[in-house]
């Protein structure tokens, strides 16, 4: 369906749990808010309602994400579940790669499509250090594996901090050179206290585009998604630049946040949500029409730029 706006709503992001493995500097680097009870998540058949009522409404595409959604031990009859919804075309999900490699096989047997994995270094010092003790090899064994699998494209996401892993860019866009990989590089956002307190560390996409004058763009085939590519030539993969900060992709925003305990997010950088677990014993229509309207309401763009503080942290909204 379409909102306010005129914008064509047809991607979920389902964010199963706030916990998390890691201790990410931009994120929660004491890790005291990566952290939730059972009982607070959507249970799967919570889940499954939520979005079954959502495909009705337009809905074909779903991200699975956190916190970071391999340490819910359910997570694979969750997508399993998804994954038989008549209108559901893609489901895949957002990663740190620690369990990946154990797990890979399930979730694609599961029903999972793809994945998008975290990865802010290929330095195993660094890599440990900014992800707050992060195994830097498991997570590489587990994107070959998730290759070898058929579970593409893979999408490795980079958070571009200055002075910290600005000095890779390079590295990691070699790592598209013989491997079907989307790699790419994402703004800091001023979300949590670090990306609040941290303004001068941004890096603007635009400046490490023009400094790479062998990057070869490609046109946009989905408008939805935030990501600009472009491509080396020869290089098997692609190189994608995701720039909140510096070109604002709201017009074209499809998405869509259900957090883990129940909340409805229509947007990243904006602090407006329903709770709408209450609403899930209504019968289906009257569920329905509750989705409906949150869907029409979603705000027009973010606040990024206008000294924006979110009420919930990254790995509570999902991403």
């Amino acid at each position: 369906m379409l909102d306010q706006y005129g914008r064509k709503i047809e991607y979920m992001r389902i964010s199963v749990t706030q916990k998390c493995n890691l201790k990410c500097i931009y994120c929660d680097p004491d890790g005291e808010n990566c952290k939730d009870s059972q009982e607070e998540n959507l249970a799967p058949e919570e889940i499954e309602k939520i979005t079954r009522a959502m495909v009705k409404t337009g809905i074909k595409k779903i991200r699975i994400t956190g916190g970071e959604p391999l340490v819910r031990k359910d997570v694979c009859e969750i997508i399993s579940r998804i994954s038989r919804i008549d209108g559901i075309e893609d489901i895949c999900m957002t990663t740190n790669g620690v369990n990946l490699l154990k797990m890979a096989r399930n979730l694609n047997v599961a029903g999972l499509h793809r994945l998008n994995i975290s990865l802010d270094s290929l330095d195993e010092e660094k890599f440990r250090y900014i992800t707050g003790g992060g195994d830097f090899k498991k997570t590489m064994e587990g994107i070959d594996l998730a290759l070898e699998l058929g579970m593409t494209p893979v999408k490795i996401n980079t958070v571009l901090i200055k002075g910290i892993n600005d000095n890779e860019i390079d590295a990691l866009i070699e790592l598209t050179r013989n491997r079907p990989i989307e790699v790419r590089f994402i703004e800091l956002m001023p979300m949590g206290s670090f990306g609040e307190k941290n303004a001068d560390k941004i890096i603007h996409n635009d400046d490490v585009i023009n400094a790479r004058p062998g990057l070869q763009y490609l046109e946009r085939t989905d408008k939805g998604s935030p990501a600009v590519y472009y491509r080396m030539e020869g290089y098997v993969g692609k190189i994608g630049f995701i720039s909140p900060m510096t070109h604002q992709f709201c017009s074209d925003c499809n998405r869509i946040r259900l957090t883990s305990d129940g909340k409805i997010r229509p947007c990243l950088g904006n602090n407006g949500e329903a709770d709408i677990r209450d609403a899930l014993g209504l019968k289906p229509e009257n569920f329905e029409k509750i989705i409906r309207q949150i869907i029409a309401d979603k705000p027009r763009g973010h606040h990024f730029g206008e000294a924006f503080s979110s009420s919930r942290k990254m790995n509570m909204i999902g991403g």
